[in-house]
């Protein structure tokens, strides 16, 4: 399977690195002149061939129309209209080829009163509602997991996937609105469902959002942080009785007058020692609590270590292993390209470029090429 990688920062490279490690030819464009969007070694990059061509150039949008001929899918995330006017739309590529799976991956999507406004992540979940349940009395950002690259990447790319698969029984292609206000919305279902019900008891109160004293993180001696998710009654004996905490009625859990208490009660006692003391007491109970790890801790954590989750190479750098796991076909690490435009020649050769044709892209700037 050959995508063509259209996509700028974030939420797409994501999105097709996750294609890439199962296997398919990503073919990332970049612009000639423009440093890479991701460092070579960068994980985003892992398994992908880097093609420079400018779709500014007179003829670089011949250049993605011929590409897109061979491909089975074609990933971009400008705004709406802006494939149209450089004559790269759906109705044009895709009147080419029937086949070809076109996803858009943008944040507002394609159409409302929004599609055309500039964004980030946190834009497209504060509408979304998802960052409007997370945090306690101000709302917590939490990085860009949950819009670009959940509600945006894993997202668009089930929908690549789904889409792929119809067309194992109709033989077409068709257009995806991958739009991360949508995934980021869809996300929230669960939590719209408490609303539907009246059990959404709002941002800071859920039981899942830190209100309740034995689902959240606390403080260590040390200064690092341990989170707790206590919530079954038989984890919460053992949760209570790990901390020493014996004069609490197990049955007042549930109990929210009590929460404040109980609360202080369970900070002071994990203030009262080093998280590695937590670490240990937990690991032989199911009182489900677990260090709350830093990036710098992953490749050392005996389970990341055991499943190989996380991988360190010998100049230390560390990158994160595939998932899910394949029984029969599992995703395997490819190397990234080796710097930009590294295999324009074999890409545009693979779509029946003549090699004459090739050296006149390179010398009126359309492509350029280190190989």
């Amino acid at each position: 399977m050959r995508v063509l990688d259209l996509s700028a920062l974030g939420p797409g490279p994501f999105c097709s690195m996750l294609l890439a490690d199962f296997g398919a030819d990503v073919v990332t464009v970049e612009r000639p002149g423009v440093p890479l969007r991701f460092d070579p070694a960068a994980n985003l990059s892992r398994g992908k061939r880097s093609a420079a061509i400018d779709l500014r150039a007179p003829r670089g949008a011949e250049v993605i129309a011929r590409l897109a001929d061979h491909a089975d899918v074609l990933l971009e995330s400008n705004r709406p209209g802006i494939m149209e006017r450089r004559g790269l739309g759906p109705d044009v590529v895709c009147g080419r080829n029937p086949r070809l799976i076109y996803a858009r991956l943008t944040g507002w999507g394609q159409d409302g009163p929004y599609s055309d406004r500039a964004g980030h992540d946190i834009n497209y979940t504060a509408v979304a509602g998802t960052l409007g349940t997370i945090g306690s009395e101000k709302p917590v950002t939490p990085l860009a997991y949950v819009g670009d690259l959940a509600g945006g990447s894993l997202v668009t790319a089930l929908g690549i996937m789904m889409a792929l698969f119809e067309r194992t029984r109709t033989g077409k292609g068709q257009v995806i609105d991958g739009a991360i206000v949508d995934g980021a919305a869809l996300l929230a279902a669960i939590h719209l469902a408490e609303l539907n019900s009246g059990l959404w008891s709002g941002r800071g109160k859920h039981l899942l959002s830190g209100g309740a004293p034995f689902y959240g993180v606390y403080e260590c001696q040390d200064g690092r942080f341990f989170a707790v998710g206590a919530i079954e009654p038989k984890f919460y004996a053992q949760f209570l009785s790990a901390l020493g905490i014996e004069d609490i009625a197990l049955a007042a859990q549930l109990d929210p007058t009590g929460w404040g208490q109980l609360q202080e009660r369970i900070a002071e006692a994990f203030r009262s020692k080093a998280r590695s003391h937590w670490s240990a007491v937990f690991a032989d109970i199911d009182g489900c609590g677990a260090p709350v790890l830093e990036l710098d801790e992953l490749a050392d954590d005996p389970h990341l270590r055991a499943r190989n989750t996380i991988l360190a190479s010998d100049d230390g750098t560390v990158t994160v292993a595939p998932a899910p796991r394949l029984s029969r076909t599992p995703a395997r690490l490819r190397p990234a390209p080796a710097s930009r435009g590294a295999d324009t020649s074999a890409v545009l050769g693979e779509a029946g470029f003549t090699a004459d044709e090739i050296r006149e892209l390179q010398a009126d700037g359309t492509i350029t090429t280190t190989a």
